[in-house]
């Protein structure tokens, strides 16, 4: 089993980035009381924290692979949660724009609109847009 730092460094080496320039980023092994279930990563301000949530799918079958840094699309998919949870930090929190910046950087690593993976996040995206639409409408 990998452990949580070698993660982290297969998932900013795929993004071309190192630790020194990133926001700080810390592990939990569950999401915190009132986040989403499926949240596999979140961020909180003062300070500006990354926080990767360790028992996560994707986290999980890179730490737990043979190989170092594998699965490659278990590492995209991590690379791109850190630049979604990084555009929250440097523009709020709106989720299209960070979803939209999360897609751009799976296109960029190889995992267009025809990947399961792209597919995925895709799918959460307009999940979380149609619940605060909703929200939005009963206010």
């Amino acid at each position: 089993m990998w452990s949580a730092a070698s993660v982290l460094v297969c998932a900013l080496s795929m993004l071309g980035r190192s630790d020194r320039h990133f926001h700080p980023i810390a592990f939990v092994d569950g999401v915190p009381r009132g986040g989403s279930p499926s949240a596999e990563a979140f961020v909180t301000r003062e300070p500006d924290t990354i926080y990767l949530v360790t028992s996560a799918a994707a986290f999980r079958a890179v730490a737990e692979s043979r190989d170092a840094c594998g699965p490659r699309a278990a590492i995209a998919k991590l690379a791109s949660i850190l630049v979604h949870e990084e555009w929250h930090l440097r523009h709020g929190a709106d989720e299209r724009g960070a979803y939209q910046a999360q897609l751009t950087t799976l296109v960029f690593l190889g995992f267009d609109e025809h990947s399961s993976l792209y597919h995925g996040v895709k799918r959460a995206m307009l999940s979380v847009a149609a619940t605060q639409q909703m929200a939005r409408a009963g206010d």
